[in-house]
């Protein structure tokens, strides 16, 4: 009879406690619960309860088996109180109801390939670098934007972006090129309707990722621009030391003549014409210069001043371009295309 008793006791004392899990801690206390980005389900129940918003930490885990949401709590930032039970919280975790998803933001300066590109948004966003670059070639994404059999090389839109964690890896790709059709499209479409010496859009972006990597002052990218366009249109090879670095995977402080000589489609020393693809991605400003270049002055040379104003001397002809390079290195600088 005593055993029967006690039986009966624990049995009425583990549905008090039951029950007692089972109801909202209490009051009615506000609280903004986030839900970081690969939490499992036993991390959120875990901070549900050092938040104060379940009594049980134990109980809202069997719960959230029970209800078959254990593995589907989303990220983001919700607005809970200390007034809900734990299955109406679990429920709302379930069914995503967020006030602002966690984001995270990333910078990606002027200039910087596609690898570098990736490796900033990989450290930036926390994501998995693999997945980004998987994301990057994939050829759903790249017919998607328009960009099938070019690559995203050069179309990764220098821009500061804030990014929500749930997106996809894919979803950011097209997002940061999105922005770049959005920054210059108008001005490339206006361009190209009054007949631009280059074929389409995407050389545009060849040639400006170019001027990108010679140029450091803005005002004198458009001047740049001028020299190369004077360039193709005579027949002389571009002679780029940026196209060379980027066939060597490498910026070197200066360039030895056999770097010069180097076999390689994007050495614009070696082969006529624009290389095969962008060597970075440009910012507007490069995208407006070859889109605008400045060809006033005739230029077709021009050498880095190689100090800190990052300007460069222009000349008309060969002969000038010499005396430039001869009256830089008195100075002490170097560097010339």
């Amino acid at each position: 009879m005593l055993v029967l008793l006690v039986a009966v006791a624990a049995f009425v004392a583990g549905l008090l406690v039951l029950d007692w899990c089972g109801g909202a801690p209490g009051g009615d206390r506000s609280v903004r619960f986030r839900v970081e980005r690969g939490w499992g389900g036993r991390r959120v129940v875990e901070s549900l309860s050092e938040s104060g918003l379940v009594r049980c930490s134990w109980y809202a885990l069997w719960r959230a088996r029970r209800l078959g949401v254990l593995g589907r709590l989303q990220a983001g930032e919700y607005m809970l109180s200390t007034s809900m039970p734990p299955d109406s919280i679990l429920l709302m975790l379930a069914e995503g109801e967020v006030i602002a998803e966690p984001t995270h933001w990333v910078t990606l300066p002027e200039g910087l390939t596609l690898e570098q590109s990736l490796s900033r948004l990989a450290g930036s966003l926390e994501r998995d670098s693999a997945g980004l670059a998987r994301a990057a070639v994939d050829p759903l994404l790249l017919d998607s934007i328009g960009l099938s059999g070019v690559g995203l090389e050069g179309y990764l839109f220098p821009e500061t972006y804030e990014f929500a964690d749930s997106l996809a890896d894919r979803e950011i790709l097209s997002r940061i090129v999105g922005t770049g059709y959005s920054r210059w499209r108008e001005a490339a479409d206006s361009a190209l309707s009054t007949g631009h010496p280059l074929d389409g859009a995407h050389e545009i972006v060849i040639l400006a990722s170019i001027v990108e990597r010679e140029g450091r002052v803005d005002s004198e990218r458009p001047l740049i621009a001028g020299v190369f366009l004077r360039r193709l249109a005579s027949g002389m090879r571009l002679e780029s030391c940026a196209t060379v670095q980027y066939a060597l995977g490498e910026v070197r402080e200066e360039l030895t003549y056999r770097d010069l000589g180097i076999d390689h489609p994007y050495n614009t020393y070696v082969h006529a014409g624009l290389p095969p693809g962008p060597i970075c991605s440009p910012g507007l400003a490069s995208i407006v210069s070859v889109l605008r270049p400045d060809t006033t002055e005739g230029y077709l040379y021009f050498v880095s001043l190689g100090d800190s104003t990052g300007l460069h001397l222009f000349a008309r002809t060969h002969s000038e371009h010499l005396r430039n390079i001869e009256a830089v290195r008195a100075g002490g600088g170097s560097g010339a295309d």
